[in-house]
């Protein structure tokens, strides 16, 4: 067993790159680092060993996200689908999230202005309440009055004029919880101006860990001063009093780090006028208590957080040098409560964008979901047409041409089904064709070698003659035939035939015609004229073959004592005897053989001298044609052996061959070609 796990880890890292060799031996490493270090030990440079570990991971990670990616992206149908996924569905995902960010966004801002105008709207009533209370000559010089604990006697007593001249309603001071009007305070917080000029602050002020609105009005000139300062605690109870369109509210209050102070808890912000980066301390946290948030309006009405940032001006240090402090502002709103502030211009009809935005959206997403379903209908159809195919090809690529693909849709892919069921069955047949040719071509070639036995397989010596003949089939057996037969010890008998077709059928009638030929002369008491061979040869063969097969052939026999050669020739060309007193055809015979009972043949005789030459040759060798449909003929073979009559007639015969392959121009032979040269010596 450790044997072959062993074998087995030496063949993966075998496969392994050397980058990933490097990591695995790091993984090793810090595996074993890792657990000395468990076990309590000290691993020195256990940094670095981590850094590479993290690098080691890099590389592993890269080689499970590309096998991944092979094994995930192989299918078609999972390519399509990463497609569409990239194409259609994730830059919906986005648009729907940053149409989500910039939602949340917008009205956090909306919250934000909400609360803004909350507050700017109290500290205008303040400073209205201040402008009302300046003017009037009661609070010249008097005390400090708070207008939450005075009663009705004493405000009606001490602030006539703001009630009838500015405010015309009391309730504008009962209104605002804590508020406190201060006649002569203020002054440090109001501009420079010129004499004469009114003056006003409204914001924000700070001491600790206290803040307050704040609204100072005043006029001041050489002989008279009068200033009035409004002022608001911020507590629980204004936080809760401000705008109904918004829930919970906090204020956090910070105040500037001291020089050396411990930063726990500091909070950063930078100065946008100064650009300086200021570091605050939190102090405390202000919150409402009795606002809430409604309840959802509907399933995209969630809860929206927002915050603000107000500034306040910090009491606690020197006017010289006085500064302002963040108060973060943060709240809670929904979508729904906000949407009347934003299309308040609409009155009772500030619902109506909105409705008309979700229903876009939804008929959006509708569609948007059509067409992924669309899409993976498609997808899947695809897909299934293709899997289809490539099963197809995978039980051809085994042999099996009997598969058909069955699921055939009307589309291109459809066609291309059909098309591949056509393909199948066209393979199938020419299989069947090639083995069906591979097994007549088999059989052919042992016909070949069959005839091949029939062919003389050497040439006779008879004295006075030098014989050469040759064969070339223009298929694998041949139709035409040549012979040699020793009669008796000063006679041979020999024969050039051609049998009427090509292939295997003229292939079995010169088997039969030798069969015949040959039974006759060996019964050497029977041999007569050559005239009487071919009679018994065209009776045999008009009893023993079909009506349309014959054959044309030249015999003939020569007496080596005589030099005589007895002929017949049965319709064939006749061969060519050249001598020193020209040139002979050898004519004398008869009609073809195997086609018409009772024909008469007749016998010739010529004496082959020394020197002399018979040729004798079928249609193979005169009727090839050149590419003007030009027929080698009888006079062009009568000059080729003209020119060569001094060479050897295996010279004769070669160069007869190559004049007629040059002639005809084509590497195939029309028909098969046969020569026998019988050469005087």
């Amino acid at each position: 067993m450790p044997a072959a796990l062993f074998a087995r880890a030496l063949s993966l890292w075998r496969l392994l790159t050397p980058t990933r060799r490097v990591a695995a031996i790091l993984t090793i490493l810090y595996a074993f680092a890792a657990a000395a270090a468990a076990a309590g030990l000290h691993v020195p440079g256990m940094g670095l060993l981590r850094l590479l570990f993290s690098w080691a991971l890099f590389i592993w990670f890269l080689m499970l996200f590309g096998w991944l990616r092979r094994r995930v992206l192989w299918s078609l149908r999972n390519r399509l689908l990463v497609a569409y996924l990239f194409i259609a569905v994730v830059p919906i995902l986005l648009l729907v999230l940053l149409g989500g960010i910039a939602a949340y966004i917008l009205y956090a801002q909306l919250g934000s202005y909400v609360l803004n105008q909350e507050v700017n709207r109290t500290l205008a009533r303040m400073e209205a309440l201040a402008d009302s209370a300046l003017d009037s000559s009661v609070l010249r010089g008097e005390r400090r009055i708070p207008a939450a604990s005075a009663s009705p006697a004493q405000r009606t007593t001490a602030l006539p004029d703001v009630v009838e001249n500015a405010t015309r309603d009391a309730r504008l001071a009962l209104a605002i919880p804590g508020l406190e009007i201060a006649p002569g305070e203020g002054t440090e917080l109001l501009p420079e101006a010129k004499p004469l000029e009114p003056r006003h602050f409204m914001g924000l002020v700070q001491r600790g860990d206290h803040v307050w609105l704040r609204a100072v009005s005043a006029r001041i000139s050489p002989n008279d001063e009068r200033v009035v300062s409004v002022s608001v605690l911020v507590t629980p109870d204004l936080l809760d009093s401000f705008s109904l369109e918004l829930g919970r509210i906090r204020w956090d209050l910070v105040r500037l780090e001291h020089p050396g102070e411990a930063q726990n808890g500091a909070v950063h912000f930078t100065d946008t006028k100064g650009g300086i980066q200021q570091v605050y301390i939190p102090l405390v946290g202000i919150s409402s208590q009795r606002r809430t948030l409604p309840p959802r309006a509907h399933w995209l009405d969630f809860e929206i957080a927002g915050i603000s940032n107000f500034e306040a001006v910090d009491m606690e240090t020197p006017q010289a040098r006085r500064g302002t402090l963040p108060v973060i502002a943060s709240f809670y709103a929904r979508p729904s409560r906000l949407n009347k502030v934003l299309f308040a211009s609409l009155g009772d009809l500030s619902s109506l964008p909105y409705i008309l935005m979700m229903i876009v959206a939804g008929l959006f997403l509708v569609i948007e979901a059509g067409a992924l379903i669309t899409g993976a209908v498609l997808t899947r159809t695809m897909t299934k047409s293709v899997s289809d195919l490539y099963l197809a090809t995978q039980r051809v690529k085994a042999g099996d041409f009997s598969h058909r693909i069955r699921d055939v849709r009307d589309d291109q892919l459809g066609s291309l089904a059909v098309s591949f069921n056509e393909m199948t069955v066209s393979v199938a047949r020419s299989i069947d064709e090639q083995r069906e040719r591979e097994r007549l071509e088999n059989e052919l070639s042992i016909a070949r070698e069959v005839q091949n036995q029939l062919f003389p397989r050497t040439i006779p010596r008879v004295p006075g003659l030098h014989l050469v003949a040759s064969c070339r089939a223009a298929r694998m057996v041949s139709g035409d035939y040549y012979d040699f037969i020793q009669i008796g010890g000063n006679e041979l008998a020999f024969v050039v035939a051609d049998i009427a077709g090509k292939g295997i059928s003229a292939a079995l009638l010169m088997a039969s015609l030798q069969a015949s030929l040959r039974s006759q002369l060996l019964d050497q008491q029977r041999i007569g004229s050559t005239a009487d061979v071919i009679s018994l040869l065209n009776r045999h063969l008009l009893a023993t073959t079909p009506e349309d097969r014959f054959a044309t052939l030249f015999f003939g026999i020569y007496n080596s004592d005589t030099r005589a050669l007895r002929y017949t020739n049965a319709g064939h060309l006749p061969p060519l005897y050249f001598s020193s007193s020209g040139v002979t055809r050898l004519d004398v015979g008869g009609t073809i053989v195997g086609m018409f009972a009772g024909c008469e043949f007749e016998q010739g005789t010529v004496t082959l001298e020394p020197g002399s030459l018979l040729a004798g040759y079928t249609d193979g060798i005169s009727e090839p044609e050149n590419a003007y449909g030009e027929q080698f003929g009888r006079d062009r073979i009568i000059d080729v052996i003209q020119r060569n009559r001094t060479q050897r007639p295996e010279t004769i015969l070669d160069a007869l061959v190559a004049a007629v392959e040059q002639w005809a121009g084509t590497p195939e032979q029309a028909d098969d070609m046969t020569i026998l040269l019988a050469a005087g010596i």
